[in-house]
């Protein structure tokens, strides 16, 4: 059994990418090319599994790469690549067709792919492997623009992240909270960075990343003037949670951000790694075996997983894969 050391290697770029780009729901066995079977259906040779995760440096990208590594080095015969993607929404598509074999969405996409709901027009076969860092949509704005609360929103320039992002479907549905909807500010869907240039010069009166804390787009935008971030109020989140259990309250530590030394409540989302629904059972309890016997090392890759715990998955939004889901009764560990 191989053992994970203390690096971080498993974003494998190059090369590996071109390899991947044709691997299909079960794999590539990398040592009998001439195969048309799939790597899960082989007894022999090394299976190469595609995980994808989000833009390159972002959080998705780097706790994809201590995930590939664990699973590289502990899964015998598997060898597990990092691969640039376009985040949640898109990575439930792709593992739900076969185009990669794992992947990181969250709770909210996940329940959608499965369902077929929006934003998918059709349903997906993808089962849950295990819970990972916390996304938090915060709104940010400079703090000389007297942006203070949700309903200070109206009338305003907005940018939500990228069309069809898990940040932009997120906002569009918690706004009638508050009484307001998507035509009640002029929404830009820049980038996260982009929004926070935008932010910082003038031609954006807010900007809403989704991510885990801290994010670089308010930290950089931090350097250059004072910001401030919405506190959400308990009473509304309340409401959201009762209506959509696939959320949660977060609350960000003052100090987390410059400037920013009160605690600040919004709303979060648990992001999860997902497979196939017809990977095969072993492998899938090997793979999550391997994750849970090196958390440790997975907490240190990242301050967003620093608590990351398999204890209470919600196991009733996502269902777990049979073969995770034979890991967690068998450690006695409790779902949600």
């Amino acid at each position: 059994m191989k053992k994970t050391g203390k690096r971080m290697l498993a974003g494998v770029l190059g090369m590996s990418f071109l390899l991947l780009s044709a691997c299909g729901r079960g794999g590539t066995t990398v040592d009998n090319p001439g195969s048309t079977d799939s790597a899960t259906q082989s007894s022999s040779g090394e299976q190469v599994f595609s995980l994808v995760s989000a833009s390159l440096g972002g959080t998705y990208y780097v706790v994809a790469s201590g995930l590939s590594e664990v699973l590289t080095q502990n899964v015998d015969g598997l060898t597990v690549n990092n691969i640039v993607s376009q985040g949640s929404t898109a990575n439930a598509i792709k593992v739900g067709t076969g185009e990669a074999e794992l992947g990181i969405t969250n709770y909210y996409s996940g329940m959608r792919a499965i369902e077929g709901s929006a934003p998918y027009d059709q349903a997906y076969d993808i089962c849950g492997i295990c819970a990972l860092q916390q996304s938090v949509i915060q709104f940010n704005s400079l703090a000389s623009s007297g942006i203070n609360s949700m309903t200070d929103l109206a009338g305003k320039q907005v940018s939500i992240g990228p069309a069809g992002g898990g940040g932009a479907l997120i906002v569009e549905e918690i706004l009638p909270y508050w009484g307001l909807s998507m035509n009640d500010m002029t929404i830009s869907y820049m980038s996260y960075a982009d929004g926070g240039e935008a932010l910082t010069d003038g031609r954006i009166d807010v900007n809403v990343p989704h991510g885990a804390p801290p994010l670089e787009a308010i930290s950089t935008a931090s350097v250059t003037s004072p910001i401030s971030l919405i506190s959400m109020e308990d009473d509304v989140l309340s409401e959201v949670l009762a209506d959509y259990p696939y959320y949660d309250k977060v609350v960000i530590p003052g100090g987390t951000y410059a400037g920013i030394d009160e605690d600040v409540t919004s709303l979060g989302v648990q992001d999860i790694l997902v497979c196939s629904a017809d990977m095969d059972e072993e492998l899938v309890y090997q793979m999550t075996k391997a994750i849970y016997e090196n958390l440790d090392y997975i907490r240190s890759v990242h301050s967003s997983v620093a608590e990351l715990s398999f204890d209470g998955y919600k196991n009733s939004i996502v269902p777990l894969h049979p073969g995770a889901l034979r890991f967690y009764e068998e450690m006695g560990i409790e779902l949600s």
